[in-house]
């Protein structure tokens, strides 16, 4: 009976010595909202005079030399409370086909209202609801005897392109 207990003794020990374990770990992921960024009107300088200095107020106090123009607007709309890098372009060349002019962009910000808008830095902070507002100004300069003419940053022929804004998750 001696051995038959030692051999039993001996299993047991084997197998607490070989006995695994195991543990588990949950896995989680937050998927934020698509970032949705609209341009709802283009900066419009309207008829200048052909000496002026115009100037549009992005937050839409005042303006100089410029009669009824229009501010641009962009809409951004993502995920509430998130912060957001944002790259703006800079100048941008205005032409008529034969003759340029440039405009230096002042672009505005706030989560609702355009008269508390601030200067855009490189991040901005979406609202609870995931908002944020644009608005694009600026202004063309001196205009010495600048030529008559029809100038727009899309001109094929002298314009350099659309003044561009981008956004991402920061």
């Amino acid at each position: 009976m001696k051995k038959i207990t030692t051999i039993v003794l001996m299993t047991t020990l084997v197998a607490s010595v070989f006995a695994g374990d195991n543990a588990t770990a949950t896995v989680d992921a937050v998927v934020q909202a698509n970032l949705a960024l609209t341009n709802t009107a283009s900066v419009d300088f309207g008829t200048l005079q052909p000496t002026s200095t115009p100037i549009i107020d992005p937050k839409n106090a005042s303006h100089t030399d410029v009669t009824a123009p229009t501010v641009g607007t962009f809409t951004l709309t993502g995920a509430a409370g998130q912060v957001v890098a944002v790259t703006e372009g800079g100048a941008v060349t205005l032409g008529d086909g034969t003759n340029t002019m440039t405009f230096t962009p002042d672009l505005e910000g706030h989560a609702t209202t355009q008269g508390s808008a601030t200067d855009v830095g490189a991040t901005i902070t979406l609202d609870g609801s995931g908002n944020f507002l644009f608005w694009l100004g600026g202004d063309l300069g001196t205009l010495t005897n600048q030529p008559a003419g029809a100038y727009a940053s899309d001109n094929v022929t002298n314009g350099s392109g659309d003044w561009s804004l981008s956004v991402e998750y920061n």
